[in-house]
């Protein structure tokens, strides 16, 4: 059994979603190992370079020693000894710490001590010869205060000593430093190989990532629009279909007020004097105003009763007094007290002598084709007014479900396209390794095209769908909106907020004025040639206004209305003012050729 495409859409997008954590986790592990993996090699890199540099200085150390043993050996007198003594105290100090320091470690030196078994065993080699050599530089410094001017075959034996030595030390610490050389040449070989390895891991990731989410993502994205456009095409033909009807309705009124129904025939209602007094009355006009015993006695003072003017009947009856026939429709009150219409004719009759004896009464009964005409026009206006109401309604439902469409494409653009992009952009950012020029500058180029293509989904999403208009409001949203307009057109677009109060209106209401601004400030865009545009809101105690307003050529708004708002160019006004209907709202188009246009929209706040 299927589910609610809600349902389905929502699981799509959470397996989707699942897919860029995972894919994501990947890219962040793999940007983590290599930069545990980099730290780690630097870290390792500075204490082998240390300990190159120290291996080397103990190579000068050691000449260094031998040539302060020959300079005290030779000197002339007791004060020059006793100043070579100083430095080679120094110098063996020095050489006997970093000795022992490579081999068991120095923190304060930056030595770890952690030497492979090759170099361990050189040590071990030459540890006798550096214990011979400190032996006899000791013994001199010992013997230079006991050493009288002149007298220096006492350092004869420790300076043989030292001589013969140093050649062993010195041969012991070339091949220290020269394993020391290749042992740091072979790591960095190492890290290179990692490097690469890492690099083709995360080639493997972004493409993987391409096939199995972006790709996917991107054809749901795309179906979504398509659904868009396909919604946008049937709204435009409901529209259209309003817009036919409000003509359809003015026009059906116009027909029933011609319509003229089939009417009885005149019929006599009776007779009277020349005075107006009664004589006679008919069955079928006393069973019309359903008389009994109760006959009026004169017509025109019943008629007087019945509502009429007494200076228009004495009209009437001086017309009729000089043989002249009155033709009229009455609306009288029978006595069951219902409403008769009449078609009336008062017909005098004369003598042989010319003078008028008397008056007949001749008539219509058109009561039935009153109400039958008064039914039909309120049946039918009842019909298309239902008809009206329905279809604004599907209006209303169409636009909602526009938002509601824009609302979710902007959230899969945001949290699912966007954060793919991210994801892409951190996975292009820990690609570091590139051999030549070109490949860094291409490497460089689609960061930057990477980085562009987020900032236009961003501003994608926003026209879409504003966050910060269920964050913030109406203001934040407009203050935003011309921002990025100014920034995207030539034409400056600015936003003034003349309101002061902080209260929060309807989403639908809010949504629907930023709808309204957008629609009106695309249009002057598109069409007006201004140099500027400006949108503001204001209020009063009742009514919230929004204006938006430009300098451009402007159009002929009657000549738009004539023509239908579906031509060219009609399309955006019509759209505005269904919106402006749609939240009770009122408009205003106040343009003309060469004044520039200014849209106001003003909306009932309520108490």
């Amino acid at each position: 059994m299927e589910g609610n495409p809600k349902d389905q859409e929502r699981r799509k997008f959470d397996r989707l979603r699942w897919r860029y954590l995972i894919a994501l986790s990947a890219i962040a592990l793999t940007v983590v190992v290599s930069q545990v993996f980099l730290q780690h090699f630097i870290s390792g890199q500075q204490s082998d370079s240390i300990e190159i540099n120290l291996s080397g200085r103990q190579r000068m150390l050691s000449q260094k020693i031998s040539k302060l043993s020959l300079l005290i050996f030779y000197a002339q007198s007791q004060k020059e000894r006793i100043s070579y003594r100083e430095e080679l105290q120094v110098a063996l100090e020095e050489w006997e710490r970093v000795f022992y320091g490579l081999q068991d470690g120095d923190q304060e030196l930056g030595i770890k001590g952690q030497n492979s078994p090759p170099i361990d065993s050189l040590f071990q080699e030459i540890t006798p010869a550096f214990l011979d050599v400190m032996q006899g530089a000791e013994e001199m410094i010992r013997q230079i205060g006991e050493v009288e001017d002149g007298n220096v075959n006492r350092f004869s034996e420790p300076l043989s000593l030292i001589l013969d030595r140093e050649g062993v030390f010195l041969e012991g610490m070339n091949q220290i430093v020269a394993n020391y050389d290749l042992e740091a040449r072979s790591k960095v070989f190492r890290l290179k190989r990692v490097e690469f390895l890492l690099m083709f891991l995360a080639l493997f990731i972004i493409f993987v990532e391409a096939r199995f989410i972006f790709w996917p993502s991107a054809l749901m994205i795309k179906e979504n629009f398509r659904e868009l456009q396909k919604k946008e095409k049937s709204a435009r033909k409901m529209a259209i279909e309003i817009s036919a009807l409000y003509e359809s309705l003015e026009r059906s009124y116009q027909e029933l007020v011609a319509v003229e129904p089939e009417e009885d025939e005149y019929v006599i209602f009776g007779r009277c004097d020349s005075e107006g007094a009664i004589l006679e009355l008919t069955d079928k006009f006393r069973q019309i105003m359903a008389f009994e015993d109760n006959a009026p006695k004169k017509i025109f003072t019943w008629l007087e009763e019945q509502g009429n003017e007494a200076a228009y009947l004495k009209v009437i009856h001086e017309k009729l007094l000089h043989g002249q026939s009155w033709k009229g429709e009455l609306k009288l009150t029978n006595e069951a007290g219902d409403f008769i219409w009449v078609k009336m004719h008062l017909i005098p009759t004369l003598t042989a002598a010319g003078a008028v004896s008397n008056f007949l009464l001749v008539g219509m009964d058109e009561t039935e084709a009153k109400e039958a005409k008064v039914r039909s026009q309120e049946v039918q206006k009842e019909r298309l007014e239902k008809k009206l109401k329905e279809q604004q309604y599907r209006s209303a439902l169409i636009l909602e479900g526009q938002e509601e469409e824009r609302r979710r494409i902007s959230r899969d653009m945001h949290d699912g396209v966007g954060q793919y992009l991210t994801a892409l952009k951190y996975s292009l950012d820990g690609v570091y390794t590139t051999k030549s020029i070109p490949e860094k500058k291409r490497l460089e180029t689609s960061k930057e095209l990477l980085k562009n293509v987020i900032k236009e989904v961003r501003r994608i999403s926003f026209n879409l769908a504003p966050v910060a208009l269920s964050d913030y409001g109406i203001v934040s949203v407009l203050q935003k909106f011309s921002e990025e307009m100014s920034k995207l057109s030539k034409i400056p677009v600015s936003f003034e907020n003349k309101t002061g109060f902080i209260s929060r209106l309807e989403p639908k209401i809010e949504n629907n004025l930023y709808r309204i601004a957008q629609e009106a400030v695309n249009n002057a865009i598109k069409y007006s040639e201004a140099s500027e545009i400006k949108i503001s809101l204001s209020h009063s105690m009742a009514y919230l206004n929004l204006e938006i307003k430009d300098n451009g050529k402007g159009f002929n708004y009657e000549k738009l209305k004539d023509n239908g708002y579906f031509s060219a160019s009609g399309h955006g006004i019509f759209n505005i003012k269904e919106r402006v209907n749609f939240i009770n709202g009122q408009l205003t188009v106040d343009t003309g050729p060469e004044r520039g246009t200014a849209i106001q929209v003003v909306l009932p706040l309520e108490s």
